[in-house]
This record gives C-alpha cells, sequence and structure tokens, in this order.
C-alpha cells in the first residue's frame, strides 16, 4: 500500500497480476518502472513482455541482459520477464515487421527469425520449440498467444509515441484486444495505456524542484503540436494518475527507478531519471466491459466493422512524424440518407451509457445525433467531442434492451464518423483503480513543505470513487476552507486527511510542514549532493559504456 493512502497495487492488479507490454527493454521503466515496483512490493505476479530484442545498436544479448538486472532491482523474477524476440525495427523502421517482409528485413540485416539468448529462448521457441518467421502475421500472434497463456487482470501497454516501434507495439495490441474481446467472451482485463516517451522520456526535468511534481507532456517534443499527446483521441484531464511508492520518490541517489535505469547501461538511461521520476504516473483506461462486443453490429451504409475493433487510431505509416490515420472510423455513404449504426443483442442487456469517439481531423465530425433502444425510447446526442476525443452519452438506465441504433442527423466534413461506439451497464468498470490522493495545485502530494510566499490549493484527485469528501486536520472534523487558511498562516506541522464520507477506508493523508531556513538549507544541501551522486554515477559508468560499444553493431 502506498504510504498513508488506502491505494493499493493488489487491489488494482487482482488475482492474475499485471502483465507490461512494451517495444524495448528500458521502456519497462519508461512506461511503468513505478507501477511493477510497487505491484511487485505488495507481492503481485508481473509479466514483462519486450516484442522486440533491442538489436538496432547493439545485440540480444546485451539488452537481454540489462532489461533482466533492471527488472530484479524492481523486484521481478527472471522466469516472469518475456521475450517475444522480433528485431528492433530501427529509428526509421528499416527492419520493421510492421513494414517489411521477411526477406527484405533480412537484407537490412536482421534475422529472419525470431531468436533470444540460451538462458532465454524467445517466445515460440519456447512454447512450441520452434522460432517464428519475422512477419506482422506471427507477431500478432505471439503477442495474442502471451495474453492467453497468463490472462493477466491488468494489461499496461505502450501507446502511441513517436518511435516506429512504439507505434508498431500500440497498432500490435490494439488489433489484438480486438481479437481476444470479440473471441474471449469472459475475459475482459484492464487496460492501462500509457507513454515510454511523452510522459517519460521526453518529460521536464522537474526533479530538483522545491517540490516533487506530477507527471506532464513537454510540449516542446510532442511531434503533432495540435494535439495534447501523441494519440489525439485522449484527452489530457481522464488520465488515470496512479500514486508511487516512497521508494520511487525519493532522492535519485537512494531511487529505485534510479538504479532500475542505471541498469540499462547502453542505453545511458540514468539521464532520464530527472524527467521520469515524478509524484504520479500516467495512464489512459481503455475499458473492457463494452457490450458491443456481445452484439452484433450492423448498418445502414459503409463498414460496421470499425465500430467495435478496439481502434481509436490506425495508420499503415509508422514513420512520419505526422502520420495520416485512417483505416478506422465507420462513415456511412454520401448518398446514405438514414446514416445509422446499430448493435443488436441474444441476450437483452441493461444500459446505462454509451461513449463515441469520432474522426481526430478537425472539421470532421458528427453534429448531431439520436440514440434509439428496442424499448422504444430515444435521447438526442451530439455534439461529438473534437479531435475523436470521448463523448460521454448518459440517460436513465435502459432494461430488457435488444438493440441500440445511433443515427446521424447532422455533420460537418466529408468524413464525420465513429471510430469506436462503447455500450456499458455501469458508469464504471468493475475492476477500475480506486484512487484518492491529496494535491497540491494539482500535483500529488505525500508530505508538503510550505515555504514563506506559496498560497496552493488544497484538493483531491479521484478516481473511480464518488461522493463527498471529508476533511480531518489533527484528526479533528474541518472545512476545506479552514485547511487553505491554515497552510497559508501555518507555524506548526499538522495532518491533512481526505476520506470519503461513508467509507473512511478510503482516505489520503499527508503531513505539512512549514519550511524554515534550516529546511531550505536543507534542500539546497541535498540537492547538491544529489546531483554530485548522480553526476559520479554517470562518470563511473563511462569506462564500462566504453568498453560495451564495442560491441555495437
Amino acid at each position: 500500500m502506498v504510504q498513508n493512502s488506502s491505494f493499493s497495487y493488489r487491489q488494482l492488479c487482482g488475482d492474475n497480476g499485471l502483465m507490461v507490454i512494451v517495444p524495448h527493454e528500458d521502456d519497462e521503466i519508461n512506461l511503468a518502472g513505478a507501477l511493477i515496483y510497487g505491484a511487485r512490493k505488495e507481492g503481485v505476479p508481473v509479466k514483462c513482455v519486450f516484442i522486440t530484442n533491442g538489436d538496432a545498436e547493439y545485440p540480444a544479448s546485451v539488452r537481454f541482459r540489462e532489461a533482466i538486472q533492471s527488472l530484479a532491482i524492481l523486484g521481478v523474477k527472471e522466469e516472469d520477464i518475456i521475450f517475444l524476440g522480433y528485431p528492433d525495427g530501427g529509428r526509421y523502421g528499416e527492419r520493421s515487421v510492421f513494414l517489411h517482409s521477411r526477406d527484405e528485413i533480412v537484407k537490412a540485416g536482421a534475422y529472419g527469425h525470431t531468436y533470444g539468448i540460451s538462458m532465454h529462448p524467445d517466445f515460440a521457441a519456447q512454447e512450441t520449440g520452434k522460432s517464428h518467421e519475422c512477419t506482422w502475421d506471427n507477431l500478432l500472434d505471439d503477442m495474442e498467444d502471451v495474453i492467453k497463456k497468463y490472462g493477466p487482470s491488468v494489461i499496461a501497454a505502450c501507446d502511441f509515441d513517436y518511435h516506429p516501434d512504439h507505434r508498431m507495439c500500440y497498432l500490435a495490441f490494439t488489433e489484438v484486444m480486438n481479437r481476444l474481446l470479440h473471441k474471449e467472451t469472459h475475459y475482459r482485463p484492464l487496460i492501462l495505456m500509457g507513454y515510454c516517451y511523452t510522459t517519460g522520456f521526453d518529460s521536464v526535468s522537474d526533479f530538483y524542484g522545491r517540490h516533487l511534481l506530477s507527471t506532464v507532456v513537454n510540449r516542446g517534443t510532442l511531434r503533432n503540436k495540435h494535439f495534447e499527446t501523441e494519440n489525439p483521441s485522449y484527452d489530457w484531464g481522464r488520465r488515470v494518475r496512479l500514486p508511487v511508492m516512497h521508494e520511487c520518490r525519493t532522492w535519485l541517489s537512494e531511487n529505485v527507478l534510479f538504479h532500475a535505469l542505471c541498469a540499462h547501461l547502453s542505453q545511458k538511461a540514468l539521464r532520464r531519471a530527472v524527467k521520469l521520476v515524478n509524484g504520479d504516473e500516467v495512464f489512459w483506461l481503455r475499458r473492457t466491459d463494452n457490450l458491443a462486443y456481445e452484439g452484433m453490429m450492423t448498418a445502414s451504409s459503409g463498414n460496421p466493422d470499425y465500430l467495435d475493433d478496439f481502434h481509436m487510431i490506425n495508420t499503415k505509416d509508422i514513420i512520419s512524424e505526422e502520420p495520416a490515420l485512417d483505416d478506422y472510423l465507420w462513415i456511412p455513404e454520401e448518398n446514405d440518407k438514414e446514416k445509422w449504426c446499430q448493435c443488436t443483442f441474444s441476450v437483452p442487456q441493461h444500459v446505462e451509457a454509451i461513449t463515441l469517439y469520432g474522426n481526430v481531423k478537425s472539421g470532421q465530425r458528427i453534429l448531431r445525433g439520436i440514440v434509439s433502444f428496442s424499448n422504444g425510447n430515444s435521447f438526442e446526442a451530439g455534439p461529438l467531442a473534437e479531435n475523436g476525443k470521448q463523448t460521454l452519452i448518459t440517460f436513465p438506465a435502459q432494461d430488457n434492451v435488444s438493440w441500440i441504433r445511433f443515427q446521424i442527423l447532422e455533420m460537418e466534413g466529408e468524413h464525420a464518423g465513429v471510430s469506436e461506439w462503447e455500450i456499458f451497464k455501469s458508469l464504471r468498470m468493475d475492476a477500475e483503480p480506486q484512487v484518492l490522493q491529496i494535491t497540491m495545485d494539482g500535483n500529488f502530494a505525500y508530505d508538503w513543505h510550505a515555504y514563506p510566499g506559496e498560497n496552493p490549493h488544497i484538493g483531491v484527485y479521484r478516481h473511480g470513487i464518488s461522493g463527498e469528501i471529508e476533511w480531518t486536520l489533527n484528526g479533528k472534523p474541518c472545512s476545506h476552507e479552514e485547511i487553505e487558511k491554515k497552510i497559508r498562516k501555518t507555524a506548526n506541522p499538522f495532518v491533512i486527511r481526505a476520506s470519503m464520507a461513508g467509507n473512511p477506508g478510503i482516505f489520503s493523508e499527508i503531513e505539512v510542514k512549514p519550511a524554515e531556513v534550516t529546511d531550505r538549507l536543507r534542500h539546497l544541501f541535498n540537492t547538491g549532493k544529489d546531483q554530485l551522486a548522480v553526476w559520479w554515477e554517470n562518470q563511473r559508468e563511462k569506462y564500462p559504456h566504453h568498453q560495451l560499444r564495442k560491441f555495437k553493431k
């Protein structure tokens, strides 16, 4: 359990644990280092799956050993590390199985089959005794098989970062989930999509400020400046923020994430710690309890298969800075005067909400529509959110629903349509993370030194819970306004606790201390001491890194 919080990794990850799916060895930390460590600290089983061998510059044997050492620091057992064994596609996708045939990959200098090392054969060889040819279809099959074999309760997977292999990982994972959710009717894992670059590798170097801040996007590194992240369908305000263990947010010289990064010597990964270490870890939730997977999609025209294929975006181009996104939208034909899509159920359903995602391009969206139910009820909907972001439509609960129809009444642009249609029995998924965390100016707070002149706004972040918040100050009931006044005039340490009304077991508690001169001097001293330790670690790595470069391709 995170210190002074009811948040639990064990509760989050359920009985079958966590699986992390990433493209390269070192991305496990970029994507989910704190999640992995927290889960293992609470005894949750963790499987880490690497889809490529990271062998574009260094041999797979180097990258494998670094990953094994790094994950051991985070608490993951060696036997729980899985290498699918596909080639690193390279910075420009020159060896990517998404873009090229097996023969083209071989000409580019990669193996034509998956491979591992003596102690760690690739997944296909381990399972069947024979490696797979390096093809896109085989990659999809292997990823599907590894998920089916272990059936994790939670999957954290790489999203649409700008590196070709990261984009390939995202596209492979969404296609595999499309297959699984239609075939495996009882398997509904919690899916956490996140970035390795946007919120980690390329985030802001903000570690040494007065306060440990929460994760942000460095907009200067975004490839497409029009969007909040590299995936236009994500709303930054809807991100899921997870608290992190004390060992993941302490000074870098003592920080478990820093030491795990140091293990990736070939990548000089320790230099990213000032960007990676924050007060929260950020993901986007993809719900899998979508009733559409249990129904049959039809439409007046256009391809209804796009409506429930788990692809919010899609592309055949993983190289361009701003790739064209296509092959993911249900769009009715121009001469279609009805413009409807329908989900029909073999067993009547209880429905409380639907969500619609549209075209990510500006000026191409549905402005007005109507949702109709088999019971005769109907509700207007629209306009859909810009850039294909989520549009949530709620209504009084509908029972015994045999079919739902969505009809477009008004649209702008020739390519307005729906990328995903989600139908839910309830507003929240049963397995959603339950997070309640006190914030200062929006940043997750664990302990807080109040400096003169600062007037932070105290609030809470919550996910998966609803209701009133009850506050206490030093154990006594107190209003939010009184606490904010107290922090601005504080002369003595005090403890703030926020809990859910009627459910005090869901809580967050922090200690606030006035930052006296000695505290400020101590912070400056510790900052200098820590920076010196990090510098020394960097110097210490130079010789072994120089030696390692002899193996560089």
